[in-house]
């Protein structure tokens, strides 16, 4: 799980020449990249799967996902999944030949004004994204705000901001969108039975751990952090295993 990949602080950030490293060891040690379609698809049919195959993420839709990260991607031919909520994406045409990164705490505070496009990819440039095949686009549901929906149990409004989400990224791209995260980790039990309901297959969390064919409605992701590849390297062998993953996170707490 990635936010950010840009040169400024470290809050869920990590510097591109450190994904670049991060991703030049995945390459050189046979790791995957897979897309949605395939990572469900793995899930039902496990003798299929790959030995060494990873799903990447990013949350949100910041600029510097386009600005850094996607041509990084290209470079070692490797895809992701970006989740974005459609409140936040404007049909802006910006350049971004003079883009300055910003802390994530910066951005989100632009991100929610008529200047959000100046932080938020835009439109544009998540269908080019998209049509390169690099970055598998995917819901963050449409306003950013299900956190609060459930914190006060408004599940009817909960059930709108998702179907919308949902609703505006397939009439933009043409196709089904069955995978969702929830905006900062928050879900409760109503929250994940209305996600289903409303159509997604499966449902990411900001928890550790590995994962198997029992929990798509509960998916792990390893949060990444700003170190050098060999960092990720070492970890990507124990979350793909629900053994070594339940043996490093009891040592770990």
């Amino acid at each position: 799980m990635y936010h950010h990949i840009a040169p400024t602080d470290k809050s869920i950030n990590v510097y591109p020449e450190l994904f670049e490293d991060q991703l030049r060891v995945m390459s050189a040690k046979g790791w995957k990249t897979i897309s949605g379609e395939e990572f469900l698809y793995f899930m039902h049919n496990r003798n299929d799967k790959p030995k060494k195959c990873v799903l990447i993420t990013f949350d949100d839709g910041f600029a510097d996902n386009y600005v850094f990260a996607y041509p990084l991607l290209k470079k070692f031919g490797m895809k992701a999944m970006l989740f974005i909520a459609s409140d936040l994406i404007d049909d802006s045409d910006v350049s971004r030949s003079s883009f300055t990164a910003l802390t994530h705490n910066e951005a989100w505070r632009i991100a929610n004004t008529d200047e959000r496009s100046t932080v938020m990819c835009t439109w544009k440039e998540l269908q080019e994204m998209e049509e390169e095949g690099v970055f598998d686009i995917q819901s963050h549901g449409s306003s950013h705000t299900t956190p609060d929906l459930i914190k006060d149990a408004n599940y009817t409004a909960l059930r709108k901001d998702l179907s919308e989400g949902r609703a505006v990224l397939e009439k933009r791209f043409s196709k089904k969108i069955e995978h969702f995260a929830w905006p900062r980790g928050v879900h409760d039990e109503k929250a994940r039975e209305i996600a289903v309901e409303v159509g997604y297959q499966a449902l990411y969390t900001t928890d550790r751990g590995a994962n198997t064919t029992e929990n798509l409605e509960w998916i792990n992701r390893l949060p990444v952090k700003c170190r050098k590849g060999k960092w990720l390297g070492g970890k990507l062998p124990i979350y793909s295993s629900s053994l070594l993953t339940k043996l490093y996170l009891g040592i770990r707490t």
